[in-house]
């Protein structure tokens, strides 16, 4: 999984257990961060060469 990425909470920075390759593109999912103060929904954005 050298390659792979990790999708961050734009709230707390927590790295989520979630990959991803650089050539994908995702929009519309959402999730909760599982970082123990935060528990904050948002959106898994991947754009070209752009993750939010």
């Amino acid at each position: 999984m050298e390659d792979k990425l990790k999708v961050k909470c734009p709230f707390c920075g927590y790295e989520m257990p979630i990959y991803f390759d650089k050539e994908s593109k995702c929009r519309g999912v959402f999730v909760f961060c599982k970082g123990r103060k935060c528990k904050k929904k948002f959106e898994i954005i991947i754009n070209e060469n752009k993750v939010r």
